[in-house]
């Protein structure tokens, strides 16, 4: 795991903001292919999302990856929880902003959904494999 070079995750974290930040500011983006600048910038915003993503996960595992397996998980429990909690919240704030806030655009509350969903999948998981009914008996 470690490294000759020094690790690029500190500078893919920074364009990252940069991207999630340039999505603030209109007029710049190009129209594309699909016509609209909006969606252009919406794009801008994803891949900086998934730079930032990228780069915390290096910084967290100390390897390049998308998807940590649950036995790079250090305390499993109590992340079981937290995980939960969090995808309950996100689920909660894409209802609260999808229905209530107008100044957000429309897509922004199905992300947050998706984010929530894929949360509560995944700690349903950790719990079915750790403390549910798939976790193995010699353990």
């Amino acid at each position: 795991m470690d490294e000759a070079t020094p690790s690029r995750h500190p500078a893919i974290a920074g364009l990252g903001a940069i991207l999630i930040m340039s999505t603030l500011v209109t007029g710049w983006a190009p129209v594309g292919l699909w016509g609209s600048e909006s969606f252009s910038r919406g794009l801008f915003g994803l891949a900086g999302g998934f730079m930032l993503y990228l780069a915390w996960y290096r910084h967290t595992f100390g390897l390049w990856g998308v998807i940590p397996a649950l036995h790079m998980w250090t305390q499993p429990k109590s992340s079981i929880r937290i995980l939960a909690s969090l995808g309950i919240a996100l689920v909660f704030t894409a209802q609260i902003i999808g229905n209530t806030l107008e100044n957000i655009p429309a897509p922004m509350a199905m992300f947050l959904m998706f984010g929530g969903l894929l949360m509560l999948l995944t700690s349903l998981y950790a719990w079915l494999v750790l403390e549910g009914p798939l976790g193995d008996e010699e353990e």
